[in-house]
């Protein structure tokens, strides 16, 4: 009868029996391993010969990584020990008060062990958790969450990142040096009391108190999932915690951005082309921003294949692209849309028919248009009592002044916006996306005429929609 390697039968009971391999050589005095299997079942002692040959090797890469005191390295091969036998980590206070009968398992479990063994503290819960400080968490966090910032390039991974690092600055400022393993849940308590201090005083929105104390929690949450603890020994003590908005939470009212005259949008930005002795890029940036009401980074960001000028109905597309020099994340799944280029957009594209390829990727654009308006004094006036000043992202919010002059709905808008719909009806969204013929009629009522263009009146785009509705059989009266 032929054995599976490392099994071997004498009288009538099956023995492990490997050599042990001179990698380990290091860690292990023995050469041979000889262990009772106890078992006359030779379907039981192989199961039992295949797990024990996996312990053993977990167990040597324990002993080797004890060695290097990577404590993280110790635990993790501590833990596929125990999960080799059917076990997981547990604590050992919370051993001793928990079931007897799990304790006296363990303990039967050492009966098969020399006393040296790693298995000892392995399965009486007398290994160290792998801990680190904050700061050291807050610059492993692209390592550990990589798949979850694949999408990003290297401007987002920087921003991503340093939310983090802020984090972790601003816990050590106001509650001092902690570990992971250290924070107390008076720690977090005093640390939530600071910034529900810092909202009701009117220093910070609830939004962004919420993200500071989130950022620490995701961190104590990645540490453990890192090292693999089972769940039900996981104790987060940010569980829960939340700065609940004021009634009236005048930050946030406050930092809502002021939406650009349209007349200077109109006449200054697209008509004067103010912008070109700063960066003709730029410029035809800023413009396409403006006409179709997307985020800077969506344009400057945009790869030379989804730009579409020869389409029948010329757009371009903002995606996820998750690998390549182009990579880029965008803010959320409904971002993900067609956007149509009309008039000055599409001269503004045509012009940069490969995408802007001076600001792709880049984290300027903002920064230096915004600098060369305000040092030139080419920003419109203020309104009286305004508290913000204007920048360039405020033509956004003047986009969907024009959507609500134009007397689009709210779902018409979030189309054209990128915003959620089924957040807009509370419910999810059903149905296909809205036609890109019915999206350019729409994208049309907004847009300014140029020297050569000229957009036509509302209602007759409104009756070309229903025309395009009713060849697609819907009923529109």
């Amino acid at each position: 009868m032929k054995f599976i390697s490392g099994l071997e039968l004498r009288g009538n009971i099956y023995y492990l029996r490997v050599r042990v391999p001179k990698a380990y050589a290091d860690v292990e005095p023995k050469t041979e391993i000889n262990r009772s299997l106890k078992t006359k079942d030779l379907e039981e002692a192989q199961a039992k010969c295949l797990t024990a040959k996996m312990a053993l090797k977990h167990q040597w890469d324990a002993l080797r990584a004890g060695r290097t005191a990577d404590q993280r390295a110790l635990f993790r091969a501590s833990t596929e020990l125990l999960k080799g036998w059917g076990l997981t980590f547990s604590p050992l206070d919370d051993l001793v008060k928990g079931p007897i009968d799990d304790l006296v398992s363990r303990l039967e479990k050492l009966s098969a062990n020399d006393a040296g063994s790693f298995a000892v503290p392995a399965l009486l819960g007398a290994i160290d958790l792998p801990d680190c400080s904050l700061d050291e968490m807050a610059r492993r966090m692209p390592v550990l969450m990589e798949a979850d910032i694949l999408a990003k390039n290297a401007r987002q991974k920087r921003e991503w990142s340093s939310n983090f690092v802020r984090a972790a600055k601003n816990f050590a400022e106001q509650i001092g040096t902690r570990t992971i393993l250290t924070i107390s849940e008076q720690d977090a308590i005093d640390y939530e009391d600071f910034w529900k201090r810092r909202h009701r005083t009117g220093e910070v929105s609830a939004n962004y108190a919420n993200k500071q104390i989130r950022y620490v929690r995701q961190m104590i949450d990645a540490h453990y999932e890192d090292i693999r603890l089972p769940r039900s020994k996981r104790k987060n003590p940010f569980l829960g915690m939340k700065v609940s908005k004021a009634a009236f939470d005048t930050v946030g009212q406050d930092r809502r951005k002021l939406p650009l005259p349209e007349p200077w949008i109109r006449d200054r930005l697209i008509g004067d082309r103010i912008l070109e002795d700063c960066c003709p890029e730029a410029s035809d940036i800023a413009i396409v921003s403006a006409e179709c009401g997307t985020r800077g980074t969506e344009v400057y960001d945009i790869p030379a294949e989804d730009i579409h000028l020869d389409h029948e109905i010329p757009h371009f597309q903002i995606r996820v692209i998750t690998d390549g020099p182009d990579r880029r994340q965008i803010k959320n799944l409904p971002s993900t849309r067609t956007v149509v280029l009309l008039g000055a957009s599409l001269e503004a594209m045509k012009r940069n028919s490969l995408g802007f390829v001076k600001n792709r990727g880049k984290a300027r654009f903002s920064s230096s248009v915004n600098a060369y308006l305000r040092n030139n004094d080419l920003f419109p006036d203020l309104p009286q009592g305004a508290r913000k000043n204007y920048t360039i992202s405020c033509t956004r919010h003047s986009y969907e002044d024009r959507m609500i002059a134009a007397g689009m709905s709210n779902e018409e808008r979030a189309y054209l916006m990128g915003h959620s719909i089924g957040n807009l009806r509370g419910r999810p969204v059903y149905g296909s996306d809205i036609d890109l013929r019915i999206k350019a009629l729409l994208q049309e009522m907004v847009a300014f005429p140029t020297a050569t263009w000229t957009p036509r009146p509302i209602s007759a785009l409104r009756e070309e929609i229903d025309v395009v509705l009713k060849r697609k059989g819907h009923r529109t009266e």
